[in-house]
Order: structure tokens, then sequence, then C-alpha cells
């Protein structure tokens, strides 16, 4: 995966990632729509047989894009790192049977 910002601006960013679409992209921009700090987040995928997308978002006057598209990020890690380790755990537990 290559993240590229293309274009950013004191209230809006526009970020390239190639490797990547709808799987990685959704989520995202999911929950960048839920902040109350967000006045826009979307995103494309230009091609459908090429592995790139491109995530938009504008934040409130005075907010830095990179801060809340970077703290969105890092709350999603958080919650699939427990997904992921509960998955685990069922799984050892239907594996051996307790």
């Amino acid at each position: 995966m290559d993240i590229e910002v293309k274009e950013i601006g004191p209230s809006e960013i526009k970020v390239v990632i190639k490797g990547e679409t709808y799987t990685l992209l959704t989520p995202i921009v999911e929950e960048l729509n839920t902040r109350d700090d967000v006045e826009f987040a979307g995103y494309d995928v230009p091609h459908p047989l090429k592995e790139e997308g491109i995530i938009f978002l504008r934040v409130r006057d005075g907010l830095d894009p990179r801060k809340i598209l970077r703290e969105t990020v890092e709350k999603l890690i958080k919650e699939y790192e427990g997904l992921e380790k509960s998955f685990r755990e069922e799984l050892e537990r239907l594996a051996t049977g307790t």
C-alpha cells in the first residue's frame, strides 16, 4: 500500500491510497462522518480495475485535517485489533472445545 497526499489546504485534504479500494476506504470514511469536527468525508475509486482510492476530507475551520484523519485511522486500528483478539480467542475455544 502506498499513500500519497495529493492536495492539502487549511481545512481540506485529498489522499490517494494505492493498493486499496472499498474494503479499507469504506470504514475510514464512515468513521470520519461520525465526527462532529468533519464537514465532509468521502471517497472515490476512479477505475474498478485499478486498486487505487481517493479520500476527500473537509473539517471545520481551524482544525487540521491531517490530525483528524490520523486520529480516525488510529481509532479504527484499535477497534480491529480488539476484533482480531476476540476472533482468535473464539477460534481457539472452538478448536479446543472449551
